[in-house]
């Protein structure tokens, strides 16, 4: 089996890990009893777990067709199916748990033998994924045993505010109808549920929320809402946080709560003391929980857990089974979290999809219990349903855009995605507009760019099939496309490079107000892509466009790895020492100091300047991958799709890319990439679901 495992590697079909691994549990089983099915067996689950792991599952489903579906083997290879039939007698998937019952690399009962791969639930999992999977259901778990459960919780919270001499009293269901009418004081439409109240009155029951929602629905706006319910009950005193996965997101999270704050005081007649109780400066994840380098642990675990009292925690989806069990395992039983994000969004990076998994469970709708709380206290009407897992009473997902209204190309192309129309999406980029071919005039930059285009001014469309060659010559075809996508980004960075050189032709230093509006010229136009590698990579794309614009004098460099005036990053890796995280983004400018000597440094989102010297891990950042632009939001989002259908395309990616844009959106795909997409749903293998289902029948 290794040897033909083997042979895989050297196709990369499989990797150098997968292979290492499986290699390893072959040495460890020498010597042992077992027979030339049980070790082949062995050996093949190891690589094949390991190689499941690195797809973003947290375990592989024991199932008849495993092999092929996994694999995903192309039609010449299709003989190493057969091959590896044979090694293990081809023993149905469903058998392999019974045939490994006594393997020493294996346990049936991971609380009780701990081996480095464990079956359950017809599942297999490395130890470690297994455990942050388990420790992850066991919180969530303990947080739905019942509605008496999530009282004694507020209660704990209310308790550890008494003992700071804050709150003294028990919180009521008339307090807290009052308190909601307070902050909901619009008049409610007929028929119409404000999903809005009824998840901060979730909330301000509930030890722990998931507040789902597509862009624009109002997510932020929600916990700004329920963040001042709270301190208004609790006289201003509760210790609240906000957290993001990345930099970028909290730079998001920070403007959307600082908007909707303005808009509240406003609308609400708000007080300055109360607003001042509401923390508006997130941080990323890792910085909340002190994760450090070549440490398992972070400063913040269970033995030193976080002093909060309420964590809200936005784009949810991005965070991974890992860094979850991490989170969870920090936090004190009173303090209450909160979950923001969209179901609907791309998974995290790495292993798990926790968001996807918990909203398997929003169909069932409430129980009567907790509909009888929401009746008394928001006024809304629901129909419950007496059977289902307690957690549904845990979960809210909002419906109404505010950004995209009914009539929105944006928010119709959206949910056409969404459903899988993969026709109906493709046609409604062409609806009642036609494809013409036109000259535009770039004022900026002096040049003439033609390019075929469709628009609606909402949404346009590339066709990248009209730049087929006659040849068929796949690479030249490709440069075609690119090349497309780099004459339309000189256009579209041209106003935010000139802003940039009028900043460094002034003799004072720039000023904070400047960096801000620099940044505001930087995300109004963003290009995103589904791959890193390639012509039409992030990597490739964003050396073009570099060139390009240099080309065009609109920076200069010589190299385009250099540090050059105008240079845009994303830093890569956590540096707590420096204060950047994975995902900040930088801008390199030029400015005289305050002796009037000239110096280069980034200057990030944040308010963080800092020398080129002491940058983290970074990346040009003109271009970035659609994973790693969740979190952002731009007015433009122009998102590249590979010419052919790739494994990495799925429904959730162009959803993800799609709904990265306020007004515009411009598609650079073919049709059979398109339609191969919004066709694909990814369906990552998790347990999570089914761990919560078992502990809470």
């Amino acid at each position: 089996m290794l040897s033909l495992l083997k042979e895989l590697k050297q196709k990369s079909i499989l990797s150098e890990g997968d292979y290492h691994f499986a290699r390893l549990i072959a040495e460890k089983q020498q010597g042992q009893p077992y027979s030339p099915l049980q070790q082949n067996l062995a050996i093949l689950l190891a690589a094949l777990c390991h190689y499941s792991y690195q797809q973003g599952h947290s375990c592989l489903h024991l199932e008849a067709d495993l092999l092929p579906a996994l694999l995903n083997l192309p039609y010449s290879e299709r003989d190493y199916l057969h091959r590896i039939n044979e090694k293990i007698e081809h023993l149905p998937a469903e058998q392999w748990q019974s045939q490994l019952q006594s393997h020493i690399a294996f346990t049936h009962q991971p609380q009780d033998k701990v081996a480095p791969l464990v079956f359950q639930f017809e599942r297999l999992y490395f130890y470690r994924i297994w455990q942050d999977e388990y420790r992850v259901a066991e919180y969530f778990a303990k947080s739905t045993q019942s509605m008496n459960v999530a009282n004694e919780a507020t209660q704990k919270m209310q308790s550890a505010v008494q003992n700071l001499g804050v709150f003294d009293r028990t919180l009521e269901n008339a307090q807290i109808a009052e308190v909601l009418q307070k902050y909901f004081p619009e008049t409610p439409q007929k028929g119409v549920i404000n999903w809005q109240k009824i998840s901060v009155a979730m909330a301000m029951k509930q030890a722990f929320t998931l507040i789902s929602g597509g862009p624009g629905t109002g997510k932020t706006t929600t916990v700004t809402r329920l963040l001042l319910a709270l301190q208004t009950l609790y006289q201003r005193r509760l210790r609240i946080k906000l957290v993001a996965p990345t930099g970028k997101a909290t730079a998001r999270l920070k403007e959307s709560m600082d908007n909707s704050l303005a808009r509240l005081k406003k609308e609400l007649a708000l007080d300055d003391e109360l607003i001042q109780a509401i923390p508006t400066q997130p941080e990323t994840l890792h910085r909340l929980l002190g994760v450090r380098f070549f440490e398992e642990n972070p400063k913040h675990n269970k033995q030193n857990p976080l002093l909060l009292d309420v964590l809200v925690v936005d784009e949810s989806s991005m965070i991974d089974l890992s860094l979850m069990a991490k989170l969870l395992q920090a936090l004190q039983p009173q303090t209450k979290l909160i979950l923001l994000g969209d179901k609907d969004q791309l998974a995290s990076v790495e292993a798990g999809a926790i968001l996807a998994e918990l909203g398997k469970f929003l169909a069932q709708g409430y129980s009567p219990d907790f509909v009888a709380y929401l009746a008394q206290t928001t006024g809304q009407a629901l129909v419950s349903n007496p059977v289902g897992n307690p957690i549904r009473d845990h979960l809210c997902h909002l419906t109404q855009s505010h950004r995209f209204d009914e009539h929105s190309a944006i928010g119709r192309l959206a949910k056409l995605i969404n459903q899988g129309k993969a026709e109906e999406s493709w046609q409604f980029l062409h609806k009642d507009i036609a494809i013409t071919h036109f000259q535009q005039v770039s004022q900026q930059v002096n040049d003439e760019i033609n390019c075929d285009v469709v628009t609606n001014s909402a949404l346009s469309l590339v066709d990248l099939a009209q730049y087929q060659s006659e040849e068929g010559n796949s690479l030249v075809y490709q440069q075609h496309c690119a090349k497309r996508v780099v004459q339309s980004a000189v256009l579209n960075y041209t106003y935010f490079l000139q802003e940039i050189q009028k900043l460094s032709e002034q003799t004072s230093p720039i000023t904070p107000e400047q960096v801000q509006h620099i940044f505001a010229a930087f995300n109004q136009v963003r290009y995103l892509t589904a791959l890193r590698v390639g012509e039409l990579g992030s990597e490739k794309l964003n050396q073009y466009i570099a060139e390009g614009l240099r080309a065009k004098g609109l920076v200069q460099f010589h190299h385009p790895r250099e540090h050059y005036v105008g240079k845009p990053i994303m830093i890569t890796q956590n540096d707590s020492n420096v204060g950047l995280y994975n995902g900040d983004i930088g801008l390199y400018l030029i400015s005289h100091d305050e002796q009037g000597i000239k110096r280069g440094r980034f200057y990030f989102e944040n308010g963080k300047r800092e020398l080129a010297s002491r940058i983290p891990s970074h990346e040009p950042a003109f271009v970035m991958t659609v994973h790693k632009s969740q979190g952002s939001e731009f007015n433009h989002a122009l998102m590249v799709l590979p010419t052919d259908p790739n494994p990495i395309l799925s429904r959730e990616l162009v959803y993800t890319g799609i709904t990265r844009a306020k007004t515009q959106v411009t598609v650079f795909s073919t049709e059979q990439s398109w339609k191969t997409a919004v066709r694909k749903q990814t369906k990552r293998q998790c347990g999570l679901a089914l761990q919560l289902q078992h502990r809470c029948e």
